[in-house]
Order: C-alpha cells, then sequence, then structure tokens
C-alpha cells in the first residue's frame, strides 16, 4: 500500500511541481483564424472539399475561413448562439447550428441551416446542441419546452423522447438515420420508427469524446482516469471489446477532447503540463504546454502534432484523413499529416 500511494503522489506531482529549466515548446502550426469562440465541442467544422472551415468567431458570427490564404467570409446573416454546438453531416452538405434572436425581453432560438441559409420550420427551440444524420436529411433538436424532436426533409416531426443531452458528443444518429446513440446510464440505441431502446454494452458515455458510425461500424473514443494510469481507449460497441491506444502514468491527459479521422485510422488528443508551478495546485501564467498527438489505431504509433502555451480546444480531422485543424485558446490552427 505505500508503495502504491508513494506512486500516485509522484504520479500528481512530477507534471507540475518540479519545474525546470525547460520552456514552453512553441510549434502551434499555421493559424487560420484569432477569433474562434472558446467554448463548445464543435465550434468549427470543415466544409465540403475542405477547402474552408466553418467556425463561430466571438462575436458572435458564423465565419468560413479558406485554408489557402486565410480569407474569410460570412456564412451566414442569422446570430450563432455561441454555447450549442455545430452539427454538420457527413457528406458535408448540410451544416445546422442554434441562432439567437436577441430582439426581444429574452433569447429566443431556432434552428438553422447556413448553407443554404434557412430556418428550420419547426418554431422555437431551446439552445441545445443539434444533431444532424449523415445525409443530412434528418435533424434532431429541443423543442422550446425541451421535447426531442427529430425533423425529417418529408416534414414529419418525430419523437425522441429517450434522449438525453448532457452527454458531450452524444446523441449520433446511425448511418441510415432509422436510429440515435443516446446516453444515459446505460446508453441506449433508440429507434425513430417505433420509439423502442436497446442498451448498449459500455456503461459510460460521460468518458466518451468521439464517435464514428459509418461502414458497419461504430467506435468510441473514450478518455479515462484509472489508478495510476490515464488512457486513450477504442471502443468497438458492434463487435465488443476495446482497445488500449495510450497510457499515461504521468496524470498528463486532457479530457475534454478527442477526434477520430473518418476512415477511423488515426485519433487525435490533447495532453497538458505545468512546466513550472506557482504552487501546489497552480501554474505560472503561460507555463501550461498543450500537446497534440495523434496515434494510428492499427499500430499504436504516436506522434506529436503541434505544441504551445494556452487552453486547447475542439479537434477535427478533414475528411481525406490527411489534414487536421484545432483550437488553441481563441486560435484556430491547422497542420499536415505525414
Amino acid at each position: 500500500m505505500a508503495s502504491d500511494w508513494s506512486r500516485l503522489v509522484a504520479a500528481c506531482l512530477l507534471p507540475c511541481c518540479t519545474g525546470g529549466p525547460r520552456q514552453v515548446l512553441e510549434d502551434r502550426g499555421p493559424k487560420l483564424a484569432y477569433d474562434v469562440v472558446g467554448t463548445g465541442a464543435s465550434i468549427f467544422a470543415w466544409l465540403a472539399g475542405g477547402a474552408e472551415i466553418a467556425y463561430v468567431s466571438n462575436t458572435p458570427e458564423l465565419i468560413a475561413v479558406r485554408v489557402a490564404d486565410g480569407a474569410r467570409r460570412q456564412l451566414d446573416a442569422a446570430r450563432p448562439y455561441f454555447a450549442a454546438n455545430l452539427a454538420r453531416s457527413q457528406d458535408a452538405a448540410a451544416l445546422y447550428f442554434i441562432a439567437e434572436d436577441l430582439s426581444g425581453p429574452v433569447s429566443s432560438f431556432t434552428v438553422r441551416e447556413a448553407l443554404a441559409h434557412q430556418t428550420l420550420p419547426v418554431g422555437e427551440v431551446r439552445g441545445v446542441d443539434p444533431a444532424v444524420s449523415a445525409d443530412g436529411r434528418r435533424v434532431l433538436y429541443w423543442t422550446a419546452s425541451g421535447v426531442p424532436s427529430v425533423a425529417d426533409a418529408s416534414g414529419a416531426i418525430l419523437s425522441a423522447s429517450g434522449c438525453s443531452p448532457l452527454y458531450p458528443v452524444l446523441p449520433v444518429f446511425s448511418p441510415s438515420a432509422d436510429q440515435l446513440l443516446c446516453g444515459g446510464e446505460p446508453p441506449v440505441l433508440f429507434n425513430l420508427a417505433d420509439g423502442s431502446t436497446q442498451e448498449v454494452p459500455d456503461g459510460s458515455p460521460g468518458l466518451w469524446r468521439a464517435v464514428r458510425w459509418r461502414d458497419g461500424e461504430l467506435q468510441v473514443v473514450a478518455l479515462a482516469a484509472e489508478q495510476l494510469h490515464e488512457r486513450v481507449y477504442l471502443l468497438d460497441l458492434v463487435r465488443g471489446g476495446q482497445h488500449s491506444l495510450y497510457d499515461t502514468q504521468e496524470g498528463l491527459l486532457d479530457f475534454a477532447h478527442a477526434a477520430i479521422s473518418a476512415d477511423g485510422r488515426q485519433v487525435a488528443f490533447w495532453e497538458t503540463e505545468c512546466l513550472h508551478a506557482q504552487s501546489f495546485l497552480s501554474c505560472e501564467p503561460g507555463q501550461t504546454e498543450a500537446r497534440l498527438k495523434v496515434v494510428e489505431t492499427a499500430s499504436g504509433q504516436t506522434r506529436t502534432v503541434a505544441t504551445g502555451a494556452g487552453d486547447p480546444g475542439q479537434i477535427a480531422f478533414a475528411d481525406d484523413g490527411v489534414r487536421i485543424a484545432y483550437v488553441f485558446g481563441s486560435g484556430l490552427h491547422l497542420r499536415a499529416l505525414p
């Protein structure tokens, strides 16, 4: 027991309190934007073809920035609600967001599609993250009274009363858009046709940070803190089982964000390390180094893609899998992958 306790203390102290001469390595990669809003699990999204990235600015506005030269344009005139995520369809043909109207005595919200500049005809909604099916024909939203509902392209409205909005990357549509993967203890598959549910084997959706549901596979990236370890897991919810992709005993894993590539071959996540402690529980300003890691799911080979001081944020692979975008503080950065 004494040995285990000593290792636990060392794991807590070494990353943040030993100090030393090393300075933060600044290698953030090219910056595309400087004014990204600092909250949310999905505050930017790659647009079709990968030539532009849409993001919510701190103004707030919905902006598209061109990857080649950083040229900007307003993607939609409606004001995006800064606390709700963007929802892009897998085919990149639709991009939904929650629009905020400040003209009344209190804020009101609607669901808006940015590329067609159209408001979903479902009336006022809550400012909760929407979700969209792979082909863009179905959209999940929460009514003003808090009822989860799905709008179909036919005009039909389907109930999704078994879904909870209280999980970071859920709910998620199935590839055929007839089911939703919803949070809960345990998580469930919700069938939109009849409202029935099926329990999912892994019961810890609070640890999930990225979901890939395509090509007959349902994979989840989970970030877990365990005794003397922090691990990045890849879960297979179709065949069952989990694969540990990355393991650190130094207490460096950042638990807020992760991403998985469209082909499932790469997973990205952050590590953070305090290089110079101000006290036992705090770090000197500018001395927390964030490191963006990418691991190959087949080989487990891991490489550091970017580093710098500041708060790490959302990560997203381009659809081609050879580029990755990520947030440092209020900056949106981009890097090509080898």
